[in-house]
């Protein structure tokens, strides 16, 4: 399942999840013998999707690692092959030849192959999962460091002329919705072809007419219309539209929600009505399957994150699965969606680098496409925590801003800073996001008010006074069970007192417009014998959860579940 609704009921499409051949490459020599063309003696069977970190002796690999899927295909048929999620590198092989290269590690990339021939085909890839100073994140990263095919791997049998893309984009005028729609139809044909399109929404018909598609060409089909007195999207109360892009032999859908988002007096506003946002931080990673998490894990993800109160929650740190945004779309929580440039330990030397930025680019671009259609998606975030303080930073940021807004100007562009008092970034944004752990790596919690009060004087001598501010990450560690007399480090208690704490400094000031509490679950932490960072991470893990790794209560969830849901009713 890699949605909660079906986007294809005319087009075959077939997941190749499940056992594939699996290798490794620590010698990184598989290239050179052409394993491409003669795959080695596999290792194992290694399911798709999975990581392989998760398997008995691979706890602690990273690197190359190869899989290979034979498949069969019955008569010549063009074939759209998608790789939903591969982490680091990814290149693809067919029947020995190269078909592509990707790197990223949480978007989908795709390869076409036109009238592949019927019968037994041999599909390799190769991946890469290591991190160096240019990768994204780089080589000191604040989660652990997994591998593998994380999500499905879908292969899909398009007609001669199919859909190759379907885009919805909208502006509301009160109740009513003036509507853009465009589709993209291509042609993989020797020959010229028509098709006869229709373009519908629920039961209702918008437009149909006939087209003509050159031999090899794409077609650009552009349509706007308006509907009228449409339901609103909102935050608790979510309403959502299907439409549906179809020809004869082929079909797409996409769900979108009709919402208008602003900012005012320090505050988001979905539809003129203003949210205060009471958050989570929710790293998609589970100690049993990595980032290569099963959709009823995510439902019961969502289940606590209601139970705690939560109308919001922050993707930290990567493009997370679209399934999961689709829930959050089906149950009106407002989304933050980023791209994995982890910079606590960021070198400023590396923002500067063309690759680096180069990737960065492709990344914000990638998950933009990706998410676009989402109407829980209320924030794109461009970085967090690297030195905002310089004008590399600024000029990295500059650029990465200004693709965003080129992208889609119906969202708000943010981020979030560890250099509150020294960050040069803040006229940058729509929303400034703040990370800061006062109670745990550095003095006590009440410095948060003496902190706010001086960020908000040098916010206003830099021009970004009006903007919402939003705690982005603050908490503490406990260990679950670890309970007392005494709030001490490490226990349930401690952390406790820091949050609840922290959330009541933060909601008597007005111009803070939301929490996002770190975090949502424990996490594995990268954590090695040889290296010197994260070693006081109890357990190898990063501990600061509300609940713990198996999603387990600790006394903090308890108390922000009981200040989240006041807040809730004070709200409504």
């Amino acid at each position: 399942m890699i949605r909660t609704f079906p986007e294809h009921l005319i087009r075959k499409t077939t997941l190749l999840d499940g056992p594939w051949d699996f290798v490794r490459d620590s010698e990184n020599k598989g290239q050179q013998e052409n394993w491409f063309e003669r795959f080695p003696h596999a290792e194992k069977s290694l399911y798709v999707p999975s990581c392989w970190n998760n398997e008995l002796h691979l706890y602690d690999y990273e690197g190359i690692a190869w899989y290979r899927k034979k498949l069969r295909t019955d008569q010549t048929q063009h074939v759209r092959l998608i790789f939903h999620a591969v982490l680091g590198h990814a290149d693809v092989y067919l029947d020995g030849q190269h078909l592509g290269y990707h790197y990223g590690g949480y978007t989908p990339f795709e390869i076409i192959l036109p009238s592949l021939p019927a019968g037994e085909h041999e599909l390799v890839v190769r991946t890469d999962s290591t991190l160096d100073r240019l990768t994204i994140p780089t080589e000191v990263v604040d989660w652990f460091h997994y591998g593998g095919i994380i999500r499905s791997v879908e292969l899909q049998t398009v007609p001669d002329i199919y859909i190759d893309s379907f885009a919805i984009n909208y502006e509301l005028n009160g109740a009513n919705a003036d509507i853009k729609v465009e589709v993209r139809l291509r042609s993989l044909s020797q020959a010229d072809g028509t098709a006869h399109f229709a373009l519908s929404e629920s039961e209702r018909d918008i437009c149909s007419k006939q087209i003509s598609v050159g031999a090899g060409q794409t077609e650009v089909l552009e349509f706007e219309f308006q509907l009228n007195d449409v339901r609103l999207w909102n935050p608790g109360q979510p309403e959502l539209y299907l439409f549906r892009a179809g020809i004869e032999q082929d079909d797409r859908y996409e769900r979108i929600g009709f919402r208008k988002i602003e900012t005012k007096d320090h505050r988001i506003l979905i539809n003129g009505a203003p949210v205060y946002l009471r958050g989570i931080n929710r790293h998609e990673e589970h100690p049993e399957w990595g980032f290569a998490f099963p959709p009823k894990l995510m439902q019961k993800d969502l289940d606590i994150i209601l139970e705690l109160g939560c109308n919001t929650v922050r993707g930290s740190h990567y493009p997370q699965s679209p399934y999961w945004l689709d829930l959050l779309d089906e149950n009106g929580i407002i989304f933050w969606s980023e791209i994995p440039i982890w910079g606590a330990a960021l070198p400023n030397e590396t923002v500067c680098e063309p690759l680096f930025q180069e990737r960065a680019l492709t990344m914000m671009e990638e998950m933009v496409r990706m998410h676009i259609h989402h109407p829980s998606v209320v924030f794109w975030s461009v970085h967090n925590e690297i030195d905002s303080r310089t004008q590399d930073a600024y000029e990295l940021t500059k650029r990465m801003v200004g693709l965003v807004r080129k992208l889609d100007s119906s969202r708000l562009v943010t981020y979030a800073t560890m250099h509150p008092l020294e960050d040069v970034l803040l006229p940058l944004f729509d929303v400034i996001g703040i990370n800061k752990y006062y109670g745990w790596y550095e003095g006590q919690v009440e410095g948060f008010k003496e902190m706010l009060q001086q960020f908000h004087k040098r916010a206003e001598r830099l021009g970004a006074g009006d903007k919402p501010v939003l705690m982005t990450e603050f908490g503490g560690a406990g260990i679950f069970g670890d309970v007392g007399w005494e709030p001490r480090l490490f226990s349930e208690d401690y952390q406790a007192h820091i949050v609840t704490e922290a959330l009541g400094l933060f909601k008597e000031d007005p111009r803070v417009g939301g929490t996002y509490i770190w975090q949502f679950a424990d996490i594995r932490g990268d954590l090695k014998s040889s290296g010197k960072h994260f070693r006081d991470r109890a357990r190898s893990f990063n501990n600061k959860g509300l609940v713990n790794e198996y999603r387990k209560p600790k006394q903090s969830f308890r108390e922000v579940r009981r200040i989240y849901r006041a807040w809730s009713e004070q709200d409504s």
